[in-house]
């Protein structure tokens, strides 16, 4: 009996909050209360400008990026692919000349910060034609951010679609299929 009551209050004990390792030279940042509100103005600073690009041009979406998202990042398309950045800025660049009237809106926009460290979950719609054919996208997103300086930065997108936004884009690639012949 004395054994597994040991046993118990180890396993509680264990259970409590380490305290953070800090190497020397290293200190901790304490998230700010302003963190959380200045990612959700980031990210929607981020996609009204992509809504301005696509809808009135004049507007370099590669800088767009790059101010946002960091070199390395690797962004998780709804279509399951794995691609690195320059593969979606070159992917937006060559989608300017086949979208039209292009919006957007973000909803359950939810940040959670972390000292230099925070993520961002959001569902983003998109509207817009695409080679003459209606998308109405539905899109879960996740971005993890890392502050870097007093700039925050993604470092790893990923976006989720549901059925319907799918079977869109499969109806978008039959349509231009059918054109082709």
């Amino acid at each position: 009996m004395k054994a597994g009551i040991l046993v118990v209050a180890l396993v509680l004990i264990s259970c409590g909050k380490p305290e953070p390792q800090v190497q020397k030279g290293q200190e901790q940042t304490p998230p700010s209360a302003d963190a959380g509100p200045a990612i959700e103005a980031m990210i929607s600073k981020l996609y009204a400008g992509m809504e301005r690009a696509y809808n009135e041009g004049g507007i370099d979406t590669d800088s767009l990026l790059n101010a946002n998202y960091e070199a390395g990042v690797l962004y998780v398309t709804p279509w399951g692919w794995t691609e690195p950045l320059d593969s979606t800025k070159a992917r937006l660049r060559n989608a300017f000349g086949h979208v039209r009237d292009y919006s957007h809106r973000m909803e359950s926009l939810q940040v959670k910060v972390f000292g230099n460290a925070a993520y961002a979950f959001f569902v983003l719609r998109q509207q817009y034609t695409v080679d003459g054919g209606q998308l109405d996208e539905y899109l879960p997103t996740t971005f993890v951010l890392e502050r870097k300086e007093e700039q925050w930065k993604i470092i790893h997108a990923h976006r989720s679609t549901d059925y319907e936004t799918i079977q869109q884009y499969v109806a978008l690639q039959q349509q231009r299929a059918s054109k082709k012949k």
